[in-house]
């Protein structure tokens, strides 16, 4: 079934009709935001940065959410809405720290293994993100993921038309359990599997002896990774295959693309912009600034993409902060802002896409799950939207000049152009835009804002004409996109 686009309703989406001056103000000033306008120019060039593609949006979500076949389910009517309404083209990647220590009870049984009985008795009781799970998994950690749940999932896959990127238990399970797992999750997700993974974080596994012993290197991952991808293709010779899924190792990338050749048909690694959440710097000012790290990972990712045999390198899991958020940051508007602007860098570095981590009622979620099984936007999601309508367009080189913490993303389709300013900060920026483009009148805008950077509710992406003239004020703490037909 096509995914069909709903309405949001009125409090989460508005659409408004203003007439405006040349110098029309974008946003709302939050309170105690900095009264001092800055100005800033922006460069629009016609260089092209490469296309950000159509399945770029991604949620992320620990693969024993499974335990609950009525989750990922089309007749979860309110989940069908928020991944359609987020992305038509989306990839729901299943993986996190709980893939390792999830069970698995298919036809061929559960497979169950001295190492795997002991990794899903610590997972239990040791891990924390059994937070991002909804209640009655939380309620029931003795469950498994079984062909019900699969079939259910395939159908959701279906009902939102998303693409799936599935991850094994590589901590302790084995390659004769994946196997059997891999032939339930293809019959029932068809030509929605974008690819397998084996294994979540694989570069941390030295420090964790459940899973293998120090040292852990990569050439003794990737002979383990090759008996998981034999025994599926014996089973499914077409299986696809990504990886290596690492936590920071970008070398580790590098040498998997090098080594797979065209037997893989992705790269990935992850991301998580802060942490821990306990260190009190971690904030949303910290969140908004300049991010060095992921500069890094940008040019580790080319270098990582240059050296493989055509590959394309995905973000298959991070998020503002790790180990499930920061309160008050990773839960309010500055995660929204965060948002639009990371996705949009991504872009512009070259991903084939960004899975943003969540599930449950975690900090960061995305999509937080509440009382039978309902859905709650969260403000990130609502930053993810605002990026998703770069997608399927050209992303053209565009430079800022001027002091203020502000980035602009510029891209093309046909004759349309479209601009995302996005102000980190809390004081006003005047933009004036030079290039070809700014001297046309923008026919469309939509603004992404909140009541305040702390905001937990109030979040709107409003809909407005395109203002005259090539100045604008865009207010503090807000994201504006401006299209020409």
């Amino acid at each position: 079934m096509p995914c069909i686009s709903l309405q949001l309703n009125r409090r989460q989406f508005l659409v408004l009709s203003l007439a405006g001056t040349a110098k029309l103000a974008f946003g709302a000033p939050s309170a105690g935001a900095d009264p001092r306008l800055r100005k800033v120019q922006v460069r629009l060039g016609e260089e092209s940065l490469g296309f950000m593609p159509i399945d770029f949006t991604g949620l992320s979500y620990e693969t024993p959410q499974l335990y609950n076949p009525a989750y990922f389910s089309e007749a979860n009517t309110s989940l069908v809405k928020a991944f359609c309404d987020l992305s038509s083209h989306g990839v729901l990647r299943l993986g996190g720290n709980l893939s390792d220590v999830a069970r698995w009870k298919g036809p061929g049984g559960d497979f169950s293994t001295p190492k795997q009985v002991a990794g899903v008795e610590f997972g239990k009781q040791h891990y924390w993100e059994w937070k991002l799970t909804d209640p009655s998994v939380r309620a029931n950690k003795d469950g498994a993921i079984t062909p019900e749940a699969i079939r259910s999932l395939g159908r959701f896959l279906r009902a939102t038309n998303w693409k799936l990127i599935y991850g094994f238990n590589f901590g302790c399970g084995s390659p004769e359990r994946a196997a059997d797992e891999a032939m339930c999750v293809m019959q029932e997700a068809g030509d929605n599997l974008m690819a397998f993974q084996v294994g979540n974080e694989d570069d941390f596994f030295g420090g964790r002896s459940l899973f293998r012993q120090k040292p852990y290197e990569f050439d003794q991952y990737f002979r383990e990774y090759t008996e998981f991808v034999d025994a599926v293709r014996a089973k499914i010779p077409q299986a696809p295959f990504a990886g290596p899924d690492t936590a920071t190792n970008m070398e580790w990338v590098d040498r998997f693309g090098q080594k797979v050749g065209t037997s893989a048909g992705m790269l990935s690694s992850h991301f998580y912009a802060m942490g821990p959440a306990k260190d009190p710097s971690m904030d949303a000012a910290f969140l908004l600034s300049h991010n060095k790290r992921l500069d890094q990972q940008i040019r580790q990712a080319k270098l990582a993409v240059a050296d493989s045999s055509g590959l394309r390198f995905r973000m298959t899991e991070g998020n503002s902060c790790f180990g499930g958020g920061k309160p008050g940051v990773s839960d309010a508007f500055a995660s929204a802002l965060w948002g639009a602007d990371y996705m949009l860098t991504c872009a512009s570095g070259g991903y084939s896409g960004v899975n943003l981590h969540g599930g449950g009622d975690g900090y960061y979620t995305p999509i937080a799950i509440g009382e039978n099984l309902s859905t709650e936007l969260r403000p990130l999601y609502f930053g993810m939207r605002f990026a998703e309508q770069f997608a399927g367009w050209e992303l053209q080189r565009c430079s800022v000049e001027g002091e203020a913490n502000f980035t602009a993303y510029l891209a093309g389709k046909g004759s349309e152009r479209q601009l995302a300013l996005v102000n980190k900060d809390g004081a006003p920026v005047e933009v004036q835009l030079k290039g070809a483009v700014a001297a046309r009148h923008a026919d469309h805008a939509t603004s992404l804002m909140a009541p305040g950077i702390d905001a937990m509710h109030g979040i709107a992406l409003t809909e407005t004409n395109g203002p005259p003239g090539s100045t604008y004020t865009v207010n503090g703490y807000t994201a504006l996109l401006l299209r020409w037909r």
